[in-house]
């Protein structure tokens, strides 16, 4: 059974991958490749930009931000008067 699936898509026609692109996007010279420690350099002395302490520095402040976010997401969505008056609706149209 696997021979005969394996068999069946081989005699399939595969797709054009190519047909997507433009004439100028075929035409284009591949980007340069450079290395990436001298990038990385030049990040970190821009102001306002990334540095290890930027992921690190106020972990333990985000981290309790987001356990006060989780715990009141834990709590009720729906006051109670609006609990009744959502019970009362559904008692009135349940008849």
């Amino acid at each position: 059974m696997i021979a005969l699936l394996a068999f069946a898509t081989g005699c399939s026609n595969a797709p054009r991958l190519d047909t997507g692109m433009s004439a100028r996007a075929r035409a284009a010279a591949y980007p340069a490749l450079v290395p990436l420690g001298p990038l990385l350099a030049g990040i970190s002395q821009e102001p306002g930009s990334y540095s290890p302490t930027l992921l690190t520095g106020n972990l333990p402040a985000r981290a309790a931000a987001l356990r006060a976010r989780a715990a009141r997401l834990r709590g009720t969505v729906v006051d109670t008067a609006a609990r009744d008056r959502m019970r009362a609706a559904i008692a009135r149209h349940a008849r």
